[in-house]
């Protein structure tokens, strides 16, 4: 089981209330046990402190305490010896370093944020967020990071504490959630794309890429030795058969790696590989770390135009038409007014190995969490794609499964979804290309599409009805419309009429 990370702690530590040069040469003085270092931190920065004067002793000495441990959490001090003890890090040491010259120090503090800690991903979240037109919040971006797994408590100040350091070498704005990108790429001495390319990668290139950085492979090594590593120590399943195709040739293209075919000797060989010059950036390994976990669109991906999804899901292109119906995927997610909070998330620790296109989240009345598999094939989609997705839901945690095609689905895999949705909590959604193709010309058809559907399956599960069949014919023809089956869900749920009226009066 992946062990739970959480969002950095901070607590009392921002420029405001502290002086951090001055809080680093307090901690390297004492540099031994815990307590003297926290009377320290209360005698200069919250002695008094304390809405009831009475208990202003206790306020200062939890305030102290909060902002060590968030020297601890940004990994200036190291705590021992049970938490009695402490020492300073090597950030530290580097840092004290530049003191005399306070932009430089600022800066060095902010790479460490945004390479180390959560910095860099909290640019993307904001960035993706305003991209889609709606309003930055606190507790919007805990919302966020919990769904992708970055733990946050709710009403916390970490985030905000975060953010006071960035803000301090001015990649925020202070009154605002707002990035400023230029001064982000500047401190990671970085171009622009190479972090969109980085959020992008499917788990099996980021974590293979990630094999090749802590191996510092820059000489030419066969890539059967480096996906080894990858298998044994990231637990990415990596298959020599579609490795060259599914990780080689998209890492290539993109500038991070350089591969070279051995021709010598007999029977097949595996292609060399190394770092390319782009992809041997100091902090690309800090980077990888931190996102190793995370997949997300880029913000120009998840905000193209649904009418641009829509014609590349008909491209000769196998990856374009598939990523086209990922997007319509993440579109409908949209009308529905759900929260897109992942992107191809595959891994040992997310999924056990198995792929989930799109996940969502609706916190609407009810929270639900939305798993959406998506399949542009021209065959039929056969029952192991359906119990395969919900199988998953163990592992998402998902509650409704969605799963959409450009083709159809079998018979049975119909029957299969439907068993699901009438015997579990779980409720299985089949869009086929009939659908597909009357959402791409009208998109509000979403909202009655899935209306119907559910209606369908409200009628079976609540009202004990095994099918729309005949008892469910209305003037010889089944319900098509969501009038016509809400009338016909009236009607079979009447009770039997044993009497007539002349009876009755009788």
């Amino acid at each position: 089981m992946a062990e739970l990370r959480r969002f950095t702690y901070g607590d009392q530590f921002t420029p405001n209330k502290i002086d951090l040069v001055h809080l680093l040469e307090l901690s390297a003085a004492k540099q031994r046990r815990r307590y003297d270092l926290q009377q320290s931190i209360r005698s200069a920065y919250f002695e008094g402190h304390g809405r009831n004067p009475d208990q202003s002793d206790e306020n200062s000495a939890k305030m102290a305490m909060n902002c060590l441990l968030s020297l601890k959490a940004y990994g200036l001090i190291n705590l021992t010896d049970g938490g009695k003890q402490y020492t300073v890090t090597a950030l530290t040491q580097e840092l004290l370093g530049l003191k005399e010259d306070l932009e430089t120090f600022y800066r060095h503090f902010a790479v460490f944020i945004l390479t180390k800690r959560e910095g860099l991903l909290l640019c993307r979240l904001i960035e993706n967020i305003r991209a889609r037109g709606e309003r930055v919040t606190l507790e919007y971006l805990g919302e966020e990071f919990n769904e992708l797994g970055i733990k946050i408590p709710p009403n916390s100040t970490y985030i905000s504490t975060m953010k006071s350091w960035l803000v301090q070498v001015g990649a925020m704005r202070p009154n605002a959630y707002h990035v400023n990108w230029e001064v982000v790429y500047d401190l990671l001495s970085v171009d622009r794309d190479v972090i969109d390319e980085l959020y992008t990668l499917p788990a099996e290139q980021k974590f293979f890429l990630l094999s090749l950085v802590s191996l510092g492979i820059v000489e030419y090594t066969p890539s059967n030795k480096v996906a080894k590593h990858t298998r044994s120590v990231y637990k990415i399943r990596l298959t020599t058969k579609n490795l060259v195709k599914d990780v080689l040739e998209p890492l290539e293209r993109i500038g991070l790696i350089e591969t070279e075919k051995r021709t010598s000797g007999r029977g097949a060989k595996p292609h060399d590989v190394r770092l390319a010059e782009k992809g041997r950036i100091e902090i690309l390994g800090p980077i990888l770390e931190n996102l190793a976990h995370v997949s997300e669109l880029t913000t120009a991906e998840i905000n193209r135009p649904f009418e641009d999804a829509v014609r590349d899901m008909a491209s000769d292109d196998r990856h374009i038409k598939g990523k086209a119906l990922e997007i319509f995927a993440v579109w409908i997610i949209r009308l529905l007014g759900l929260r897109f909070t992942g992107w191809r998330m595959m891994s040992y620790q997310s999924t056990g190995g198995g792929e989930v296109d799109v996940m969502a989240a609706s916190d609407k009345i009810v929270y639900n969490r939305w798993q959406i598999q998506c399949k542009n094939v021209k065959s039929p989609v056969h029952i192991e794609v359906i119990a395969k997705e919900v199988g998953m839901t163990f592992l998402t945690k998902a509650d409704v499964v969605m799963i959409i095609t450009t083709s159809a689905f079998t018979g049975a895999a119909v029957n299969y979804a439907n068993l699901v949705s009438d015997n579990s909590r779980y409720y299985v959604i089949l869009l086929e290309k009939e659908d597909v193709e009357r959402i791409a010309e009208d998109r509000t058809l979403i909202v009655d599409i899935l209306n119907y559907k559910a209606r369908r399956t409200f009628a079976k599960r609540e009202l004990g009805i095994s099918d729309l069949g005949d008892e469910f014919l209305l003037d010889d023809k089944q319900p098509e419309t969501i009038d016509e089956l809400d009338q016909a869900v009236w009607q079979a749920s009447q009770p039997a009429q044993l009497y007539q009226n002349d009876d009755l009066e009788a």
